[in-house]
């Protein structure tokens, strides 16, 4: 039988059994790394490990055993592989497959304060009360977090309690140019000629960045258009009511030249204004019709115009804004511009900041985590100093799990990633709630993610949409406890120095 080349180069033939021989050459070289290379990796730096995957990772033998028979083993070792009786497993605080009343009836777990100093949160608690005593000011929050808050998914659930309980209504303020650019309550759209800033995770040069409070900014191009545009649209969820808003608000700043602005509906002309040359940032504002679903802001001439955030609000209540920075580890804020950092948080007078990070820091396992604590600490002194009535909630690193030598657990570092930012939250002088107790402790995001529904996604790092709703409710749920039992005292201490003034009254009128 003639054999044909299976191709023929400059008169040298190669046989198929020879590109045979060298694969299966090349593959036994592969399944030799993958037994010999450590399982933890190969260090090359403090930020970067060198990994290989194990025979188990590439049959993907663990993550099938999850499925069918893993159980929870809060042993050193986590997940074990078993065909036995789940129930001998008594340690755990979730089953495999748990629902979300199960976790629901976990423990509520408390927020925790600096030692003789359970009065760090009492502004906010203070602003809240007097919002139910029927005071018509507008109590602004912050809540930054790392891509667990992206599409306003853990955002959304707080500031509709917030807003049921305490009136308010809107988004607050939005990002004009977020790394993932999903929200689920409103649409944004932009004229092609705005340029956007470099998120700060990413920015590297020296010179501060010039950013406001949501530590972004767009601004408008050389290669720029007659009329640049910028569009809002509500989008219509019927789970959401609160996403009706009242009045529409600008941060920015402008330069070169006078901007003509003008704000329009599909029907009417509701907002005109000239914005002046000026560096320093300020904010416009305007009200829209109740029952307008969009609104489209022109903007005209030869200045520069720089937008730090545009909010949908109303005039009363609580607005809560969403500030989700992709790959951040919270340690960012020390970067921007510290002028205009300061007046945008003047501006929008800002009454309570949650910090939630973490995820970010986790998946480089150290020693010590005290370069993190310090780096923590130094943003959450940067907050106390630029608003020094801000009360600030510290978040803890929620669960994540990895799968090492084919078993699937906690990272081991979760407690020491906690416990800097705990560290960090007191020492400057902030409250603190440690969601990874919250969840469950030690491989709970493993139960989150095999429950019925689904509440974390199989990346074991992520929650879903149900998830990030849940644990959203078991933070509201620690917060409210310590909000009654600031009511209770402050209506008690009302109702005392009532009671003083009448005594003094009537001893008065009897002398």
């Amino acid at each position: 039988m003639l054999r044909r080349p299976l191709f023929t180069e400059t008169g040298k033939t190669v046989r198929l059994s020879e590109v045979m021989a060298g694969l299966i050459l090349i593959l036994a070289l592969l399944l030799l790394v993958c037994l010999v290379f450590p399982a933890e990796g190969i260090r090359l730096s403090s930020r970067f490990t060198l990994t290989f995957p194990s025979l188990r990772d590439i049959s993907g033998v663990a993550e099938r055993s999850v499925e069918t028979s893993f159980s929870i083993d809060c042993s050193e070792e986590g997940f074990s592989n078993f065909a036995g009786d789940p129930s001998r497993f008594e340690k755990s605080a979730l089953p495999m497959k748990c629902t979300p009343e199960q976790i629901r009836a976990l423990p509520v777990q408390p927020i925790e304060y600096p030692e003789g100093r359970k009065d760090v949160l009492d502004n906010i608690m203070s602003e809240l009360t007097a919002l139910r005593s029927g005071n018509r000011e507008l109590v602004r929050i912050l809540h930054y977090g790392d891509s667990q808050l992206e599409a306003d998914r853990m955002t959304m659930y707080l500031r509709g309690q917030l807003q049921k309980e305490f009136g308010g209504g809107g988004v607050g303020y939005v990002a004009l140019n977020p790394q993932i650019p999903i929200n689920p309550t409103v649409k944004i759209s932009m004229s092609d000629d705005w340029s956007c800033s470099v998120p700060a995770v990413k920015y590297k040069q020296q010179a501060p960045l010039r950013v406001g409070h949501m530590l972004s900014s767009v601004s408008l191009s050389p290669k720029r258009q007659k009329v640049s545009w910028i569009k809002v649209e509500r989008r219509p969820i019927r789970s959401y009511p609160s996403l009706r808003f009242s009045r529409v608000k600008l941060l920015l700043a402008n330069f070169r030249a006078p901007i003509f602005l003008e704000a329009k509906t599909p029907t009417e002309t509701i907002f005109t204004s000239i914005i002046h040359p000026n560096a320093v940032a300020q904010e416009l504002n305007f009200v829209v019709p109740s029952n307008r679903e969009s609104v489209t802001l022109y903007f005209r001439g030869n200045g520069y115009p720089e937008i730090y955030g545009l909010a949908l609000d109303y005039t009363s209540g609580v607005a809560v804004d969403n500030i989700p920075l992709r790959s951040s580890s919270g340690v960012d804020f020390v970067k921007a511009d510290m002028p205009l950092l300061e007046k945008s948080y003047q501006l929008i007078d800002a009454k309570f900041v949650i910090m939630q990070f973490g995820a970010n820091v986790v998946p480089q396992p150290m020693k010590s985590y005290s370069y993190y604590e310090e780096q923590l600490y130094r943003q959450l002194a940067l907050i106390k100093q630029l608003i020094p009535k801000v009360s600030i909630l510290v978040v803890g690193v929620s669960d994540m799990a990895r799968r090492s030598n084919g078993v699937l657990a906690s990272y081991p570092n979760i407690a020491k990633v906690r416990n800097a930012q705990r560290q960090a939250a007191f020492r400057a002088g902030c409250a603190f709630w440690d969601t990874y107790e919250a969840m469950g402790g030690k491989n709970s995001i493993i139960s989150w993610a095999y429950a019925n529904p689904m509440l974390a996604t199989k990346d074991f790092c992520h929650f879903s949409n149900a998830g990030a709703a849940l644990v959203t409710e078991l933070l509201y749920r620690s917060f409210s406890r310590d909000l009654k039992r600031y009511m209770a005292a402050a209506g008690k201490a009302e109702k005392n120095t009532e009671k003083d003034v009448t005594s003094l009254a009537e001893n008065s009128a009897s002398q």
